[in-house]
């Protein structure tokens, strides 16, 4: 009977990995502005760095090494009124005296409606695996607002629960080991392990939905 309900609460988590490989992370602007977030660019495909889900505008880009990439935005940054960035790899070109690395850094400087200045930081890699997401959303997350990710009173969500409980859900076929939602999982610990950040700041920086981590929470206390 436990099984079986455990198999029905994961058969949402092939959806969501479906959602993970065409859609967007989405990182609250607080976090964002923190923090240098990092931003995948794939052959022959577009990365995205998104703003409209806030009141600002994009005013300056720069690529700190422009020999293997371009950017574009959707409108004239000079227009004050550009959302989007895009980024695309080109092939190598060649600078005089300039320097070269492979994980670069972008920087955006924005403006809101209140004119208050906001610069935010992405380190960008170049990537040959298959594409994981389309890029990256920035949103305006109010802390009243946030998910708790309390499991009961008196309990709180750890990492060791929800990588036990990500073990469990592989071994009983669950989810897979190659499903993209545990990549995700995985992230979400590896933030919550090596970063400090608490676990709705490292679940909304990698995007995860909270019922997931929620349970794999539930399956290791089982």
């Amino acid at each position: 009977m436990v099984t079986a309900a455990l198999a029905a609460v994961f058969c949402p988590i092939s959806t969501i990995a479906q959602s993970v490989v065409s859609g967007y992370q989405i990182v609250g602007r607080d976090i964002a502005i923190n923090r240098a977030l990092d931003v995948k660019v794939y052959p022959g495909r577009a990365s995205v760095i998104d703003f409209s889900q806030t009141d600002e505008v994009i005013g300056y880009v720069l690529i700190a090494d422009p020999s293997r990439l371009v950017f574009g935005t959707d409108t004239e940054l000079s227009g004050g009124r550009a959302k989007t960035v895009f980024l695309r790899s080109i092939l190598p070109l060649r600078f005089p005296g300039a320097t070269t690395t492979n994980i670069t850094s972008l920087s955006i400087k924005t403006m809101d409606s209140q004119h208050r200045q906001r610069l935010y930081t992405f380190n960008v890699t170049l990537a040959n695996n298959r594409p994981e997401q389309l890029g990256i959303q920035i949103a305006t997350v109010p802390s009243g607002n946030r998910q708790s990710l309390g499991i009961s009173a008196g309990q709180t969500i750890t990492a060791s629960d929800v990588e036990r409980g990500l073990k469990i859900a592989i071994q009983r076929r669950y989810t897979t080991a190659n499903d993209p939602v545990v990549y995700q999982v995985r992230q979400f610990l590896d933030k919550l392990k090596n970063r400090n950040l608490s676990p709705t700041d490292a679940a909304i920086e990698v995007g995860i939905d909270f019922s997931v981590l929620i349970e794999l929470v539930k399956i290791a206390r089982e």
